[in-house]
């Protein structure tokens, strides 16, 4: 028995070839926005409390938006933006209740320092 002959054809629009590339990509760009987010708030230091309830707010609409709309570009931008929230509400609820995690994470990070600094020197 042999495998059916599977054809891929290109998306015929431009709004489809953005889907797909933003489909594709979706955890790469949350990631993105997330540390643009967290970046912003290291800098400009506003209240975190407040952040926090916007950042809760925006990823409950998100969640809602996405869920009853149909398939396409906006509600893929919306997967985005609600798992960017969620990213930038779990790290610091997972840091600021354990003390470990947040001991873990500045290893991590001193390490990176090291292993980048050290890359550099050659």
């Amino acid at each position: 028995m042999r495998d059916p002959l599977t054809i891929e054809a290109e998306p015929a629009s431009a709004r489809e070839r953005a889907r797909r590339w933003l489909r594709g990509r979706r955890l790469m760009l949350s990631g993105i926005l997330a540390l643009v987010e967290v970046v912003a708030f290291i800098i400009w230091r506003p209240s975190a409390i407040l952040l926090t309830i916007l950042a809760v707010a925006v990823l409950a609409v998100c969640v809602m938006g996405a869920t009853r709309i149909g398939p396409g570009l906006g509600r893929d931008l919306l997967w985005i933006v609600a798992i960017a929230q969620a990213l930038v509400v779990a790290i610091p609820l997972v840091i600021g209740v354990s003390l470990v995690a947040a001991l873990v994470t500045g290893i991590v990070i001193i390490v990176a320092l090291i292993a980048i600094a050290a890359r550099w020197r050659v």
